[in-house]
């Protein structure tokens, strides 16, 4: 079992504090109508600031970008432009640009906690460890009420906790998480509410080997915010560290209806599932993120060449394995959309059809498309819709086209080999339960009296005398040998 838990950095708001009381620049912004900067209307530094934030909330990150960097040209001193910019860039990774931009607003407003609590988050992102502690503890001493630098503090101690482990320095780490819970609990001691706080705390003493603490932190964050998903995954982890593997999967079980698309969670909640003796339920999360690694890979394979429909069909019939249809049906109908003529999509729809039940419709798609070609996987799967209806020799037929043979092909010449049996064709009915049994040896119990020509003893053949007067009347020449090609090295 893993153990990384996922911890929440919260830094306060960024833009918001005291007034700046330096005279403003009067500089202009060009923007358009739609808020990009480099066209004719003029409009303040300020305009611009309130624009990229109308552009933040539609999610247009790269022009809010673009005229907070105009209005910062225009206006240095437009703190909420420093600010807000550095929250962009934050957000990006882009850390060090982010830590520029704190800085200007900290040189703009020197007594601003908020502004000191934000860059030493992005110092910490940066594993700057003690710029970091050192824009904490100076957010603290300009606002003692402010609880969320506390908690940042507590996790530049469980930053060195870990640092201190890779370096083999073990002797530091559990005084280090002693102090990242007591940071924790002087943030919560001002905020008792604080959920962040509530699961880094828990964070911390799953690290100290201290499991029924860390749940009891966790489930108190869980209580706060019911959906957040940290909190039970971690809560999750410490279970299984305990043991406690049936409470573990409930809690991954949560985390997964939360954001169903981490594969992260299936995979640990494998794990406790196989801890706990369940490990079909374990193959099956397993497999659903092995499917779900192939659907990125091809959704790669799509953006890459968008033009190719196979690369539809491939989609779509991956979809299809998890009756996924109406999405499998539209990655066909794309394809189709591309090339009319794609005899792979016409299958996949065909497919479709037959699995949600509309066997008379599907019958009809692969009978359309069989009278203009001949086409493997079109008598695959109509073998599997006549053998459905009780049709064995014209579903045999197909499985015979399509060179088919596994166990579905192996259950239909077992139904005809006990329909010839039913009718008196014996050798018939015999010859068709063999090739049953060759094609899945499971069904042998199925005729317990036929003979299989490879349970037959072979006959036995008595030596003969060792000709030793033909040899000695052969003549001593060199035998043939017939001529090797030669292989290439």
């Amino acid at each position: 079992m893993r153990q990384t838990f996922t911890w929440i950095l919260l830094f306060g708001v960024m833009g918001c504090g005291q007034s700046d009381p330096t005279p403003q620049p009067t500089s202009s912004v060009e923007v358009s109508a739609s808020g990009t900067p480099g066209t004719p209307q003029r409009i303040s530094p300020e305009q611009a600031v309130t624009m990229a934030q109308d552009l933040i909330k539609k999610q247009n990150i790269h022009d809010a970008t673009l005229l907070l960097t105009e209005a910062i040209r225009a206006n240095p001193n437009l703190v909420e432009a420093h600010t807000t910019r550095a929250s962009l860039l934050g957000d990006s990774k882009l850390y060090t640009q982010a830590v520029r931009d704190m800085d200007a607003a900290i040189q703009l407003q020197p007594d601003n906690a908020q502004f000191r609590n934000t860059r030493g988050y992005f110092h910490l992102m940066l594993q700057n460890d003690d710029l970091a502690m050192e824009d904490f503890n100076q957010a603290i001493a300009l606002d003692l009420k402010y609880a969320q630098p506390l908690n940042n503090r507590g996790l530049v101690r469980i930053a060195q906790s870990q640092h201190h482990k890779e370096t083999g320095e073990l002797d530091k780490v559990d005084g280090d998480l002693i102090k990242a819970v007591h940071e924790f609990d002087s943030a919560l001691r001002l905020d008792p509410n604080y959920v962040d706080a509530h699961n880094n705390r828990g964070f911390a003493l799953s690290h100290a080997h201290r499991y029924d603490e860390a749940i009891a932190s966790f489930t108190r964050a869980i209580e706060l915010n019911p959906k957040y998903v940290n909190a039970w995954n971690n809560r999750a982890q410490a279970h299984a560290l305990a043991g406690q593997h049936n409470q573990a999967v409930a809690d991954f079980t949560q985390a997964i209806e939360l954001m169903p698309l981490t594969m992260e969670y299936y995979s640990q909640r494998a794990e406790s599932y196989l801890a706990s003796g369940k490990p079909e339920l374990a193959r099956q999360d397993l497999d659903h993120v092995e499917w779900s690694y192939e659907l990125d890979a091809l959704n790669r394979q799509l953006n890459a060449a968008p033009n190719d429909p196979l690369n539809w069909v491939a989609r779509g019939n991956h979809l299809q394995q998890v009756s996924r249809w109406d999405e499998a049906v539209k990655n066909y109908n794309d394809a189709l959309q591309i090339d009319a003529q794609c005899s792979a999509a016409r299958v996949g729809l065909a497919a479709v059809l037959f699995y949600q039940g509309k066997v008379d419709e599907a019958l009809e798609a692969c009978n359309t498309l069989l009278k203009g070609e001949a086409n493997r996987d079109a008598h695959s799967l109509r073998g599997d819709i006549l053998s459905q209806q009780g049709r064995y020799d014209a579903a045999i037929a197909d499985y015979i086209a399509s060179q088919r043979f596994d166990s579905l092909v192996a259950q239909a010449y077992l139904k005809r080999s006990e329909q010839r049996k039913a009718s008196g064709e014996i050798q018939l009915a015999s010859a068709d339960m063999i090739q049953a049994v060759r094609m899945d040896p499971s069904l042998r119990t199925h005729a317990p009296e036929i003979v299989f020509p490879e349970d037959e003893a072979p006959t036995a053949v008595a030596p003969g005398a060792f000709p030793v007067d033909a040899i000695e009347a052969a003549p001593l020449e060199p035998a043939a040998v017939e001529p090797v090609a030669p292989t290439t090295p």
